[in-house]
């Protein structure tokens, strides 16, 4: 990449954060792409010339926030770490990603992306979820979590808590206000499924 790529790339890179930012705090409805521009120190028109409209700026930074989301997911389950540690990590990874949908815009909009829109993140929805399948299964087979409840119950055990920190704004609002908080749901998470 020769240096007037780079620069563009950052450019990007830098609106997309911005208007992270701003949706987040005042949500997209509030934020106008003359908002986004100042704070980003970049021209309107540089905006338009990268992404088209507001619409479209919003479109790609769901579809990098969840492309990331994914990778560190697929990531942690392939890592060497131990079961427990694994399955901790998906917790404090769900919750760390709930943190950029803690506006009513962004929370929709996630929804709406993986039900509706688009096979690929459904796909890899499925993925995560057989991913987490097989290392319950591996965590049965060896003895470190609890072989009393089924497969299907403990990922329905777990989606509760992917899905109460995504769908509730309060919760991940509260959870990052107070670590400790979101610290002793985890563990009560785990103490339920490991033995």
């Amino acid at each position: 990449m020769d240096g007037f790529e780079r620069r563009r790339q950052e450019k990007k890179e830098a609106i997309l954060s911005t208007a992270l930012d701003l949706f987040k705090q005042y949500g997209f409805n509030k934020v106008s792409i003359a908002d986004i521009a100042s704070k980003a120190s970049v021209s309107q028109v540089s905006i338009y010339n990268f992404f088209k409209s507001k619409e479209n700026l919003k479109n790609e930074l769901l579809n990098k926030l969840w492309e990331n989301y994914y990778q560190s997911m697929i990531s942690i389950m392939q890592s060497s770490e131990t079961i427990q540690k694994k399955i901790e990590r998906f917790f404090y990874t769900s919750a760390d990603y709930s943190k950029n949908y803690t506006t009513d815009f962004l929370a929709e909009s996630i929804r709406n992306k993986i039900v509706n829109e688009e096979i690929s993140s459904e796909i890899q929805l499925n993925s995560i979820e057989d991913a987490i399948s097989s290392l319950l299964e591996q965590g049965q087979r060896e003895g470190v979590i609890k072989s009393t409840f089924s497969i299907k119950a403990m990922l329905s055990f777990i989606e509760m808590f992917r899905y109460n920190i995504i769908n509730n704004r309060e919760v991940a609002i509260n959870y990052d206000r107070n670590p400790e908080l979101l610290k002793e749901m985890i563990a009560l998470y785990l103490n339920a499924l490991f033995t």
